[in-house]
């Protein structure tokens, strides 16, 4: 790759991104759906060696906790009488928490890099456990973020059509502008027949000599030729009776 090829880290990252598509939650569990972290990790790193990005992650010193967490789990059974009776277990857990950093780096220029503070948090009966938790579940998360991945529980062809709807937004505004500036158009042209001061073979050569030779208003392209155009109308001086022809623009 020559170096007016090479991407800097902030384009490898949007390619990254772009690679790693939409993320589909196909995993259940405490009640919710999500999406497994050997998924995201599958779509993530296979680009990021493609691209050459390196992701590094660092605990910081000094800023791990380890807090015990007592509380009840409260469970209403149903009696065989019909009654409900209350079941009530304490749980003995402990939080872990530690602030860390991460770095997304360029392979290819190792000054480029990216640094990101995140925490990892977790809870079990299992002080490792929870670290090892918090740590899973912080990192999927991180990628997830910091990449700006989509995560859907539908058909992830139904998101992209709204993404790709999203990212025209602005080429169909501009499309829309175009529309109004040749429908303006039309109508000044209009106008000059009927008060006679142009002839439609004037119009003509007006619209083909700002649209590469193209007399049809609808071809026009840009917003700039209709203004071209517009302007030419109004220094047009008018036509005789004769020459007058009542025929559209179009």
């Amino acid at each position: 790759m020559s170096d007016e090829q090479k991407l800097n880290l902030h384009q490898k990252m949007l390619k990254i991104a772009d690679a790693a598509g939409i993320l589909q939650k196909t995993k259940e569990g405490y009640g919710y759906k999500y999406v497994p972290e050997e998924e995201i990790q599958a779509k993530v790193t296979g680009a990021m060696q493609e691209l050459g990005v390196m992701l590094y992650c660092s605990t910081i010193p000094g800023t791990h906790k380890i807090t015990p967490h007592f509380y009840e789990k409260v469970k209403y059974v149903k009696q065989k009488d019909g009654s409900t009776e209350k079941q009530v277990t304490p749980v003995n857990e402990v939080i872990v928490s530690v602030d860390v950093l991460y770095r997304w780096v360029n392979a290819e220029n190792p000054e480029q890099l990216i640094e990101v503070p995140w925490v990892y948090i977790g809870q079990m009966d299992d002080a490792s456990q929870a670290f090892g938790a918090g740590a899973t579940y912080c990192n999927r998360y991180f990628l997830m973020k910091s990449l700006q991945l989509a995560t859907t529980e539908a058909d992830p062809d139904q998101y992209r059509s709204k993404q790709k709807q999203a990212a025209n937004h602005e080429e169909n505004k501009e499309a829309i502008k175009l529309k109004d500036a040749i429908d303006e158009l039309v109508k000044r042209g209009k106008a000059l027949l009927e008060l006679g001061l142009a002839t439609s073979e004037q119009i003509k050569e007006a619209i083909g000599k700002h649209n590469e030779g193209n007399q049809n208003a609808r071809s026009i392209k840009t917003i700039e030729i209709c203004n071209a155009i517009v302007a030419e109308f109004a220094v047009m001086k008018p036509a005789t009776k004769k020459e007058v022809k009542k025929d559209d623009p179009k």
